[in-house]
């Protein structure tokens, strides 16, 4: 191989993960497509094996959350055919990019690894990971019933590996604590944003209201907390503080949210507009005044890096959060974060009064915490920093 450009293989083996632009699953496409455009701006040759690219479009697309957690029964056979399609994929990913690759970055699946095999063959194994997902499957998402199976594999993974990726400082805690991971291999790397898609001078505003508007972009779990936003905002409009809220994205609170909507009696005033296009998000966040990002604590611990954090930085739009470690070091660096204490609706509110309060200001909080996005938390700036410390992590294992 070349010492002028080295040569990843990116491998993941989740057959709901795709970067086809109508996969259900955005989240994690829009990650695997920033990382591997970041390597590739950086000098390098990225060969991928992505399953979920492979698989049949109506495996990543829309309803398949859904039927993975319909049933016990269901989840069972989903569980057993991932086992399975973990070793086919595991020997076809090996017989293509053995030996043509000097490092391997995969994205961690349940029941499924893939780079195991390359470390084997002397090729350097980097798992990432957005979670402790044997716990996330179970108790969040219903789709998981081989819990056993899924927390030895994703222990011993975690264990393995040569170097472990977590998006933020809670993760790493929680999986040296969960999994007994050497915390020397594990490099903290907050999720980061396509600064070219996210331009708020390419996308024309998508609006329903002429009120102070706060959106959401992303899947519709309880944990997100949009339902507090929900009764914040119908608290705050008895007050005479008019907000309006765009909800952009489904999932399983969906049904719940909409009910909220209508017994809160704010149904004229919130717009569901379901799961877009990747390329449609950004027009939608143009349209808003604040972004939200209403994390609330999972397992005792918020350790997750929200993408839609820095996509709504990346629009010129600041950002109404949960105190959490990504919303508050966004904050800090651009002065344009409004944070409220989890779950605390009072508090909530009164960060929802600051934004409105701030019309005036927007545009410039804004442009202020779009530069700081470019300029610390684009794709291409969190592989150029996180590249020579996966390095000193391999010269230390040596």
């Amino acid at each position: 191989m070349s010492e002028q450009r080295r040569t990843l293989g990116y491998l993941s083996a989740a057959p709901r993960v795709s970067t086809r632009p109508d996969a259900e699953a955005s989240g994690p496409r829009s990650h695997i497509l920033g990382v591997m455009r970041a390597f590739e701006a950086l000098g390098w040759e990225v060969r991928p094996f992505i399953v979920g690219d492979r698989m049949p479009a109506p495996a990543s697309g829309r309803g398949t959350e859904r039927l993975l957690s319909a049933n016990p029964a269901q989840t069972l056979v989903a569980d057993l055919a991932r086992l399975v399609l973990g070793g086919v994929n595991a020997r076809r990913a090996l017989r293509e990019l053995g030996g043509k690759v000097d490092w391997v970055y995969e994205r961690h699946a349940t029941l499924q690894t893939l780079g195991r095999a390359f470390q084997h063959r002397g090729v350097p194994w980097i798992l990432e990971t957005q979670g402790i997902f044997f716990e996330e499957a179970r108790r969040e998402r219903n789709s998981l019933v081989l819990t056993g199976p899924a927390r030895r594999m994703e222990v011993s993974a975690y264990r393995d590996c040569d170097v472990l990726v977590c998006v933020s400082r809670s993760l790493k805690e929680l999986a040296v604590e969960k999994t007994g991971a050497d915390p020397e291999k594990i490099l903290v790397v907050p999720n980061g944003v396509d600064t070219v898609l996210f331009d708020p001078e390419k996308h024309h505003p998508r609006r329903h209201s002429a009120e102070f508007t706060v959106g959401f972009v992303g899947t519709l779990l309880d944990w997100q907390g949009v339902d507090l936003l929900l009764r914040a905002a119908a608290d705050l409009r008895r007050e005479g503080v008019y907000v309006s809220t765009t909800i952009v994205g489904d999932g399983p609170a969906r049904k719940r949210l909409e009910r909220l909507t209508d017994e809160l009696g704010i149904q004229e005033h919130v717009a569901f507009a379901g799961r877009v296009r990747m390329d449609e998000v950004p027009g939608y966040i143009a349209g808003f005044d604040a972004g939200y990002a209403g994390h609330t604590e999972r397992g005792g611990a918020m350790y997750h890096s929200p993408l839609k954090l820095y996509e709504y930085a990346a629009m010129g739009k600041p950002i109404l959060a949960s105190d959490f470690e990504d919303a508050r070091r966004l904050a800090r660096i651009s002065g344009a974060g409004l944070l409220f204490r989890p779950g605390d609706l009072e508090d909530l509110k009164r960060a929802l009064r600051e934004a409105v309060a701030s019309g005036p200001r927007l545009a410039e909080m804004g442009r202020r915490i779009r530069d700081a996005c470019i300029r610390e938390h684009s794709w291409e700036a969190r592989i150029r920093d996180m590249i020579p410390r996966v390095e000193e992590v391999l010269a230390r294992r040596r």
